[in-house]
């Protein structure tokens, strides 16, 4: 069925003939206007991940608890940065007690090093974790007659990622591609992108010595973080259509990558995938919008972990003027960068 509607909505989106689009000398004015707004969005975010760790020829999953938190994306010309966390006044993570407390913080920004070429660096960490498959565990280790009800929790553990991309576009422009970034930019007309990327990534799993279980506490002996790196290759790309102030964007990228387990005998060559869809509606002072991102990976090694994640969000936001000393010295840095 996935497979199915992808390549459909490819097809649909051209057949829309209505489409309100600017003109080039308009989308050049509203470019120049831009450079003088900040465009700030406050949105929520579900995160759906988990860790994989190998033990006795299976595979047992580590999660976060719930994953419901707020994000932020804040833009200023080039200066393009979101960061989401879950702040305690918000009470958005009602954690399940049985599972213990996972904690988030993000922080990313991307940027355009010339009209074609395109920077994103990222970086992630969940904290508190919890083994899904508790039960599961305890009866490879005490047979199948183990009942207990429960979870091994470890509140300590780190997942922490470095994530990068550097890519080029084939078909399309920085202009073109703003709107695909996130909602900071507002869609200004129909627009099909191509383009080659190379994605890179880091990852520790690390803090799992000390373990809760019905309530009690044991301290394991301290442990080794569990690294790897992945690096992959991406093409692909991706549809915006709009209608009037109302919008729709979609990418697709297969790709294939290379996996390592640093410090350990286990890497491999294998295929994946990246999507991001989102709708929405953008007046040009203030817009809102809802999307999805997939990250697949069909790994036939089961001691890899993060395999795949899912991400909903939603997001309300708006622009202002920026202040004008703001406006000068930006207007410096960009002539040294030109």
């Amino acid at each position: 069925m996935k497979v199915t509607i992808l390549p459909l909505l490819f097809y649909f989106f051209p057949l829309i003939s209505f489409a309100q689009e600017v003109n080039e000398e308009e989308a050049a004015q509203y470019l120049e206007e831009d450079k003088k707004k900040i465009s700030v969005v406050t949105g929520l975010s579900y995160l759906h991940n988990s860790f994989g760790l190998l033990y006795k020829d299976k595979v047992f999953r580590l999660r976060p608890n719930d994953a419901f938190y707020t994000e932020f994306f804040l833009r200023y010309r080039w200066l393009d940065v979101s960061f989401s966390f879950a702040p305690k006044l918000t009470h958005i993570n009602n954690d399940d007690p049985e599972k213990g407390k996972s904690k988030y913080f993000n922080f990313g920004f991307n940027f355009f090093l010339s009209p074609k070429i395109r920077q994103y660096i990222y970086y992630s960490q969940v904290k508190g974790l919890y083994f899904q498959d508790t039960k599961e565990f305890m009866r490879l280790l005490y047979g199948n007659d183990y009942d207990e009800e429960g979870y091994l929790q470890f509140p300590d553990a780190k997942y922490r990622s470095f994530k990068g991309e550097t890519s080029y576009l084939w078909i399309g422009n920085k202009s073109d591609y703003r709107s695909f970034n996130n909602m900071t930019y507002e869609p200004l007309k129909d627009v099909v992108v191509v383009s080659t990327g190379l994605f890179y990534q880091y990852n520790i799993l690390s803090d799992m010595n000390r373990i809760i279980y019905q309530g009690n506490a044991f301290n394991e002996v301290e442990n080794t973080p569990s690294k790897d790196f992945r690096i992959a290759l991406r093409s692909g790309g991706g549809i915006q259509k709009k209608i009037k102030n109302w919008y729709a964007i979609l990418e697709v990228y297969p790709e294939i990558y290379y996996s390592k387990l640093i410090n350990e005998d286990f890497h491999e060559f294998n295929i994946g995938g990246y999507s991001n869809g989102r709708v929405g509606y953008d007046n040009g002072n203030w817009f809102f919008g809802a999307g999805a991102q997939l990250n697949w990976i069909n790994s036939s090694n089961e001691n890899f972990y993060s395999a795949t994640q899912w991400l909903f969000r939603a997001g309300i936001g708006f622009r202002f003027n920026s202040p004008t000393f703001v406006n000068r010295n930006f207007d410096k840095i960009d002539n040294i960068l030109k």
